[in-house]
């Protein structure tokens, strides 16, 4: 997404995380076909807290000398789908902010945007666009932050994009794949053609809401319900690809969530959409390196995906 220039060594790369919660780091080295983790953890911390740890983790860990890739929450920025304007590519950006000025809940002279081309070769494909739009305070806090603690910092990515870097090891994207990522208090619901992101679309129905559902062992009718909508969100979302792409049906769903309840949800998602639904699965991702002791703890996912982004 946001590039930066640094100095670049193609064999190891960070993915970073920031939050309210805490920093998701995890390093990976590109040496071999299946990437090895040589380091993934995350550490709990106020916001408060941050600068002092950003700062001891890049002694501990070198991260000056790497590329490192940020991923930022998708409460961190909007991403709209809009039509492509009909102008010259020297005014593209200029039209697409008088687009989307009255789509986001920012003013449009405070936004920092870029834009992702949906793959596919259908003439209602190419008419559209996505749009990545994020105040320039949230870029400029982070590029501070990182800049302040000497990281090589490369790339400020999305969650969509880090999910797709995830995917692209899990299973050959030859046809489109969707994933439900959880999150707290909402979801996305991505897919995936071609390695590329077509579409992403939000639901309210998030992490917080179904770990309740899930904290006894019989779901009651009120839990049957949320998983009858989530459900209904889904097929309506693949429904609308296969109208739009002219593609074949999504065959593959993954769930992308920092709960143990993921096996469950996905079992209980395919019974209602009749499509194959798993858990994205870390163990197949990547080799975990023998030095790196500890678990492969879910919350450093977008951290993984981060430090999988590809080069281009």
């Amino acid at each position: 997404m946001f590039s930066l220039k640094t100095k670049r060594d193609n064999k190891l790369t960070a993915g970073l995380t920031l939050s309210s919660e805490g920093i998701a780091l995890a390093i990976i080295s590109h040496e071999s076909a299946l990437p090895t983790l040589f380091h993934s953890e995350f550490y709990p911390c106020t916001h408060a807290e941050q600068p002092s740890l950003l700062a001891k983790l890049k002694q501990q860990h070198q991260l000056d000398q790497y590329p490192c890739n940020l991923v930022l929450s998708p409460d961190e920025y909007q991403l709209l789908q809009v039509e492509s304007p009909d102008v010259p590519s020297q005014e593209q950006g200029a039209a697409i902010r008088w687009r989307i000025k009255d789509l986001i809940d920012f003013h449009i002279d405070d936004a920092v945007i870029d834009l992702i081309n949906l793959p596919g070769g259908q003439a209602t494909v190419q008419r559209s666009v996505q749009v990545i739009a994020c105040r320039k305070s949230i870029i400029q806090r982070y590029v501070d932050q990182l800049h302040a603690a000497n990281f090589s910092l490369n790339t400020i990515d999305i969650a969509e994009l880090s999910a797709r870097n995830l995917l692209r090891q899990q299973a050959e994207q030859k046809e489109a794949i969707a994933l439900l990522n959880l999150w707290g208090d909402y979801a996305r619901i991505s897919l995936y053609l071609d390695n590329d992101l077509y579409l992403s679309r939000s639901s309210s129905i998030g992490l917080h809401t179904l770990a309740h559902i899930f904290e006894d062992d019989n779901i009651d009718d009120a839990g049957l319900m949320v998983l009858d909508s989530l459900a209904l969100e889904l097929q309506r979302t693949f429904d609308y690809y296969e109208s739009h792409s002219r593609q074949t049906p999504i065959q593959q769903l993954y769930i992308q969530a920092n709960h143990p309840f993921s096996a469950k949800l996905a079992e209980l998602i395919q019974q209602r959409t009749g499509i194959n639904t798993q858990e994205v699965n870390i163990d197949s991702l990547v080799k975990n390196d023998p030095n790196n002791t500890g678990s492969l703890p879910s919350r450093c996912l977008s951290a993984i995906g981060g430090a999988l982004r590809p080069e281009h």
